[in-house]
Formats: C-alpha cells, sequence, structure tokens
C-alpha cells in the first residue's frame, strides 16, 4: 500500500511539473478580461471622436480651398452697376456763410470698371450723389475715383471686404461749384451667386478736402451694387 501511494505521489509531481514546465496555465483573475476590453472600448470611442472631428476640419478645409480657388478662378474683369442712398454733414463757413448743416437722406447711383487679381479688385468708378441742404435746395456731387478692395473668403460663395478709395470731386450748391479730391474708406460683403455674377452690400464714408465751398464734408453712403464678371 505504501509503495502505491508513493507511486502516485510522484506521477501527481510530475504531472504538476510537467505542465508548469510547459507553460500551463496558472491561476486567472476572471475580472482581467473585462478591465481589457473596457479598455479597448475606450480607446475605440475616443479614436472614433477623433476621426469625427478630424473630418470636420478637414471639410472646413475643402470649403476654404474651394471658396478660394473659385475666386482665383473669377475672369479678370467685371463692370459694377450700383445704386446708394446718401446723407452728410458739412460746413459751409467757407466764404459763404450758412454754418454747418445736415443733409436729407438723399440718393445717388455708381458705375464701374475692373479687374480682380486673386483676392484683389481695383477699379474705375463714376459716382454721382443728390443731397438736399437746409440752407441749399440742392447740391450735387460728382467723383471720380480709383478704389481698391480686398475680398476676404468666408464659406459658400460669401466673403467680406475692405475698401479705399480716392480721386476727384466735383461739388455743385446753388451758390458755388467747386472742384476739389474725394476720398472714402469701406467695408462690406460679397456674394457669389454665379461665376459671373456677384452682389455687393457695404457701407463708405466719403470726403472731401477742404475747398472753397466748404470747411469739412463728411458724406456717409449705403451703397448696393452687382458686378457682372467677363
Amino acid at each position: 500500500m505504501k509503495k502505491v501511494l508513493s507511486v502516485m505521489a510522484v506521477s501527481a509531481f510530475v504531472m504538476t511539473a510537467g505542465v508548469a514546465f510547459a507553460g500551463g496555465p496558472g491561476p486567472v483573475d476572471p475580472a482581467c478580461p473585462e478591465a481589457c476590453q473596457q479598455q479597448i472600448d475606450d480607446l475605440q470611442s475616443s479614436q472614433a471622436q477623433q476621426n469625427e472631428e478630424l473630418g470636420a476640419h478637414g471639410q472646413q478645409l475643402d470649403n476654404h480651398e474651394t471658396r478660394i480657388t473659385a475666386l482665383e478662378a473669377l475672369p479678370g474683369y467685371y463692370v459694377r452697376i450700383g445704386g446708394r442712398l446718401a446723407w452728410a454733414e458739412a460746413d459751409f463757413d467757407n466764404g459763404i456763410g450758412g454754418g454747418s448743416d445736415d443733409s436729407d437722406t438723399g440718393w445717388g447711383a455708381a458705375i464701374a470698371v475692373g479687374r480682380t487679381y486673386n483676392e484683389l479688385r481695383y477699379e474705375l468708378e463714376l459716382a454721382y450723389e443728390d443731397l438736399e441742404f437746409d440752407d441749399f435746395d440742392d447740391a450735387d456731387l460728382t467723383t471720380v475715383m480709383g478704389n481698391l478692395y480686398y475680398d476676404l473668403p468666408i464659406q459658400d460663395g460669401f466673403s467680406v471686404y475692405g475698401m479705399v478709395g480716392i480721386g476727384y470731386g466735383y461739388a455743385d450748391a446753388s451758390v458755388k461749384s467747386v472742384n476739389t479730391i474725394a476720398y472714402k474708406i469701406g467695408v462690406g460683403v460679397s456674394y457669389m451667386f454665379t461665376e459671373e455674377i456677384a452682389g455687393d452690400l457695404g457701407y463708405e464714408y466719403l470726403g472731401l478736402a477742404d475747398n472753397d465751398l466748404t470747411d469739412s464734408f463728411d458724406g456717409h453712403n449705403i451703397v448696393a451694387s452687382v458686378r457682372f464678371m467677363f
């Protein structure tokens, strides 16, 4: 009997040792697979979120690139036709009396020919305004100006712009007519209806250099225009 028990003990030892040397399974923590799976799920969720954010940023870049490409592909020349609401504050103390005066809201119109170069536009503009002041039945202002625009694309055909202009002004009031230097600065928005037609809406400040009619002239214009490109 002792011999049988000894043989069984030796056999059990050999089998245990064989399993150990063969890399057999040891004690397993039953919580480990669940924790590992949770980590994998968290990583996959984080990766999916990052992929979604990257996709959104990529779409924005594609939109900007498309808009910029469209601007660069625009035909080089254009004709712009526009109307405007105009009002002004003027000081008529320069040799004719009258003092400071504000005009009623008047109207105006403009036509320009220009050319685009990427985000820049430069043009030659002829504009007219009809203003009424308390001291004068009528005061007309005609300007011939060179204007420079900078268009900043936003998205989906929209862009914002800033502009400056300088040139020649002819003011004709009931008491006197003068020639003087005119200048302006403005901001606005543009929208491309098609590759050949665009619309502009903006504000422009118009000033006149000191002259024999006015000591100062501050003009304001709400301008709406349509550009035909070719």
